[in-house]
C-alpha cells in the first residue's frame, strides 16, 4: 500500500504519542490537551540533590530527576554553546584555540577533509561577515553568561519560596515533541508553585526570562510553540497557520507575541547578546551545523510578514531578526504544501 508524505508524518506522530502515553506512568500528567510534569533537581552519584551549578548544564539545559537523571532542553530558545565538537579535535570549549582557528574561516579548503560544507554563496557571505578572529571566544562568553543567568534565576526562585535543593522542584510543560535526538526532554520550565500567588505571583518561565535578559535567542520550531502546541493533532496544528496569516497569528498569540516583544526590547536596550559594542556574532545553531560540517535542515517562515512563502533552510539569514523566524522541520513541509504554502526553489 502506498502512503503519501503527509500520511507518513501523521502515522509517525500517532506512534510518538502512543509512546508518550506509555511513559506517562513514569512521571507525566496529561490533561487539557497538554503534557505536564513536576520534577526535582537532578541527583549526584550518592543520590543527594545536586547543587544548582551542577544541575545547570548551560543556559538552556538543566538536569532534573525522575527515576534517574534526565536533561530538559528549553523550548523556544537557544543559548550560546559553551562546549561542542570542533572538526578534527573533538569536544572542546568554544574559547579553545581549535575553535578560534576554525571559526576564523571554516570555509578554508583544508577543513574539507572533515566533510564538505555545501553552503550557497549567499549564506557563506553572510556568515563570513560575522566570523573571523575572536568569534569563538565571543560565543563562549555569552554561553557562560546564559548559564550564570539561569543559575541565578533558579537560586532566586529557591530563596523566594524558602526552599532548598531537597525541596525545590521544576514545573515542566511539554509540547508535541517530547524528546530531542539526544534523549533530552523538551519543555517550557518554571519553578513549581502549586499556589501560583504565594508567596508572590509566579514569574514567567525560565525560557521567557532568559529572552528578556538578552541571555538567549528565540528558536521557534513548529509545532512546539503556541498556538500550535495546543492543537489536538498535527494536522490541526498545520491548519492553524494558513498561507498569508503568519504575522497576524504571531501578533494575536499572547505567548508568541510576548516572546518576540521581549527580544525586541532586549535588542533596543542593548542587553546581553545585543550589546552594541560586543554583540553575539554567530548564532548557536550556526555553531552546531558548522561544527558538524552539515547544512541547515529546517525550512523557515517569516513571522513578520503575511506571505505564503516557505524559505529554503539555507535562506534563514534573509530573515534578519531571529524572533521573526519560524522553523519548519523538513518532514512537516508536505502538510504546509497541501494548505497552499509555496516552497521557494533552491
Amino acid at each position: 500500500m502506498y502512503y503519501n508524505q503527509s500520511e507518513i508524518t501523521i502515522f509517525r506522530q500517532q506512534y510518538y504519542w502512543s509512546r508518550i502515553e506509555t511513559m506517562s506512568n513514569l512521571f507525566f500528567q496529561i490533561g487539557e490537551g497538554n503534557i505536564r510534569s513536576v520534577v526535582p533537581i537532578g541527583r549526584d552519584n550518592s543520590g543527594d540533590p545536586q547543587s544548582i551549578n551542577a544541575a545547570v548544564s548551560d543556559g538552556d539545559t538543566v538536569r532534573t530527576f525522575a527515576n534517574g537523571n534526565l536533561g530538559v532542553r528549553f523550548l523556544g530558545i537557544d543559548t550560546p554553546e559553551k562546549v561542542f565538537d570542533v572538526p578534527g579535535a573533538g569536544r572542546r570549549r568554544l574559547d579553545r584555540p581549535e575553535w578560534e582557528e576554525y571559526l576564523t574561516n571554516p570555509f578554508d579548503p583544508s577543513f574539507n577533509r572533515f566533510g564538505t560544507l555545501n553552503l550557497n554563496s549567499d549564506l557563506v557571505a553572510n556568515l563570513s561577515a560575522r566570523l573571523g578572529a575572536d568569534a569563538a571566544s565571543n560565543h563562549r562568553r555569552y554561553g557562560d553568561t546564559a548559564e550564570n543567568s539561569l543559575i541565578e534565576m533558579i537560586q532566586t526562585d529557591m530563596n523566594t519560596l524558602g526552599q532548598t535543593p531537597e525541596t525545590f522542584s521544576f514545573f515542566l510543560a511539554f509540547s508535541f515533541e517530547i524528546l530531542d535526538g539526544f534523549g533530552r526532554f523538551l519543555a517550557f520550565i518554571n519553578r513549581n508553585q502549586p499556589d501560583a500567588n504565594e508567596p508572590e505571583p509566579r514569574p514567567a518561565n525560565y525560557n521567557q526570562r532568559l529572552l528578556e535578559r538578552g541571555a538567549a535567542l528565540p528558536y521557534f520550531i513548529w509545532p512546539n510553540i503556541d498556538p500550535f502546541r495546543s492543537a489536538s493533532n498535527i494536522v490541526e496544528a498545520a491548519r492553524r497557520l494558513a498561507p498569508g496569516t503568519a504575522n497576524d497569528l504571531a501578533d494575536s498569540t499572547q505567548s508568541l507575541r510576548t516572546a518576540r516583544q521581549a527580544v525586541q526590547q532586549a535588542r533596543a536596550n542593548g542587553d546581553g547578546i545585543f550589546d552594541s559594542e560586543d554583540p553575539l556574532r554567530i548564532e548557536p545553531f550556526e555553531v552546531r551545523y558548522l561544527g558538524r560540517r552539515r547544512t541547515p535542515s529546517r525550512f523557515v517562515i517569516d513571522l513578520s510578514r503575511n506571505e505564503d512563502r516557505i524559505l529554503q533552510p539555507q535562506s534563514y539569514h534573509r530573515i534578519s531578526n531571529p524572533e521573526d523566524r519560524l522553523f519548519i522541520p523538513r518532514e512537516y513541509v508536505p502538510l504546509f504544501r497541501e494548505q497552499g504554502w509555496q516552497v521557494e526553489s533552491e
